[in-house]
Parts: C-alpha cells; sequence; structure tokens
C-alpha cells in the first residue's frame, strides 16, 4: 500500500514543482542557451525572483552605504 502511495506522490510532487517553477526554468534554459551562443540578449525577460528586498533608496543612490554604521560620514 505504501508503495502505491509513493508511486503517485513522487510523480505528483515532481510536476506541481515544475509547474510552479516553469517560468524560472524557461528563463534558465534561455540564458543557458545565449551563453552559448544560440540567442539574443534581447529574447531573455529580465522578469524573475529576487533573493534581495527591494527597499528603494535615497535619491543620490547611496542608500544605507553612505551611513555611519558603514563608516560614512556622520549625520
Amino acid at each position: 500500500m505504501v508503495s502505491k502511495v509513493v508511486r503517485i506522490l513522487v510523480p505528483v510532487s515532481l510536476g506541481a514543482l515544475v509547474a510552479v517553477q516553469w517560468q524560472e526554468i524557461a528563463r534558465y534554459v534561455k540564458i543557458r542557451r545565449m551563453s552559448m551562443g544560440g540567442g539574443h540578449p534581447g529574447s531573455v525577460p529580465a522578469v524573475g525572483h529576487h533573493a534581495y528586498p527591494d527597499r528603494g533608496g535615497v535619491p543620490d543612490g547611496t542608500g544605507d552605504f553612505d551611513s555611519a554604521s558603514r563608516g560614512g560620514p556622520a549625520s
């Protein structure tokens, strides 16, 4: 009985994983093809998941890098 459940559960979970990550997989394949010389950079979408939060920043573009805690000028 357990083997039947495993035989069904493994393909279903793999299918769900591929379905959720399909955009990232397609993007990876396009980037990989481009790096091998078989594509144009304009055909690779720039959207995707970012591992860092988008916190914005200050208008001059320095963000927190100019803060006193990182060795910048004390304000």
